[in-house]
């Protein structure tokens, strides 16, 4: 059970990339500003990263308790500060929390998460080949509150907010901030999309992710 709502969260995070769209873009020194393409792969980064974390994955070095009983049930709860490697190069230091609790008998689970991201020298390539480098400025904060029953998905929010540099190594380089927010769209396993990333807008529905 907590796995299905856990992997709605990743795949929300996953297909928000989808969503960018329309003009803008954020500039650098060069003038040279952000495709929208270059901004859907390092949405995609970004948020593939905050998924991980955000969906329950425990990284080493974490601190805290579960309790569970033979069938599976029970509270866990984790605590952690730690710097994971980027590829090819870099890193990414995560610090927050991830908690929640599960049912096995009534097929229940809910999950928090709060979580800070900050790219260190991170290495990301997109889709058109280009290498970006990116650091937190200061980081990006993950926010995620989830709940879900036999039926599937009874409660989601997810927010990413912040900001962080990027250089593309050919003499351009800027700053990108994101504000992107994913919630269940009342009485379906719809979520809903919106929010900007890099200047460019976030829009769209992610469908029967609880199902």
């Amino acid at each position: 059970m907590r796995k299905r709502m856990l992997a709605a969260a990743a795949l929300t995070l996953a297909a928000a990339l989808a969503a960018c769209d329309g003009a803008g873009g954020a500039t650098g020194p060069g003038n040279a500003p952000l495709t929208a393409a270059q901004a859907a792969s390092l949405n995609r980064a970004l948020l593939a990263t905050g998924a991980g974390y955000a969906s329950g994955s425990v990284p080493a070095g974490a601190r805290g308790a579960r309790s569970m009983n033979a069938v599976g049930s029970g509270a866990f709860s984790f605590t952690f500060n730690t710097t994971q490697p980027c590829a090819p190069a870099g890193n990414v230091a995560v610090a927050g929390t991830v908690g929640g609790s599960v049912d096995a008998v009534a097929r229940t689970g809910t999950v928090q998460a709060n979580l800070g991201v900050t790219h260190q020298g991170c290495t990301v390539k997109t889709d058109d080949g280009a290498t970006f480098t990116l650091n937190g400025d200061p980081r990006v904060d993950v926010v995620l509150s989830a709940a879900s029953s036999a039926g599937g998905l009874t409660a989601f929010q997810l927010t990413q907010k912040g900001a962080f540099t990027w250089n593309r190594g050919d003499g351009n380089s800027g700053r990108c901030t994101l504000d992107v927010t994913a919630s269940l769209v009342a009485g379906t396993q719809n979520v809903k999309l919106s929010g900007t990333f890099c200047g460019f807008p976030v829009d769209g529905t992610v469908t029967g992710l609880g199902s």
